[in-house]
């Protein structure tokens, strides 16, 4: 089952969905695409969306994610290691781009980044440093 906006906007929206990580200046918001119970971290990947960031997530395995998030804040979406595809767009546009398509491996940190085009990366965990571009058609 795969998490419907409006529950995500609503776990957005309250303060008991956020941890606060050492080294980031405001909330990180946490929410888990799967359903059942908490799964341990090395068997899950995460989906890191920066507010800061100029790429906003739109839709994610074909569900709205498209909410806002203040500028200091970041969003980790919970994934089962596997195929998720991906739309996103500028952060100065309406404008869906191409659709991404990842292969989530567990314990793994994933964002995406517009340059010439947007890309899925895989980024170091604690720094958020991009590693290797991880996009798959």
């Amino acid at each position: 089952m795969r998490l419907p906006a409006v529950v995500l906007a609503a776990a957005l929206s309250l303060t008991s969905f956020t941890t606060v990580l050492t080294g980031c200046p405001g909330p990180t918001f946490v929410v888990q695409q799967y359903t059942g119970p908490q799964r341990e971290a090395d068997t899950i990947a995460i989906l890191r969306v920066n507010a800061s960031d100029t790429v906003r997530l739109v839709t994610l395995d074909d569900e709205n994610v498209d909410v806002p998030l203040e500028s200091d804040s970041r969003l980790h979406i919970e994934l089962l290691p596997g195929r998720h595809t991906l739309s996103v767009r500028s952060a100065s546009s309406s404008d869906r781009l191409e659709p991404l398509v990842l292969q989530a491996e567990a314990g793994k940190v994933y964002r995406v980044a517009i340059g010439s085009e947007a890309r899925v990366w895989e980024v170091s965990r604690g720094s958020d440093a991009q590693m290797r571009d991880v996009t798959t058609k």
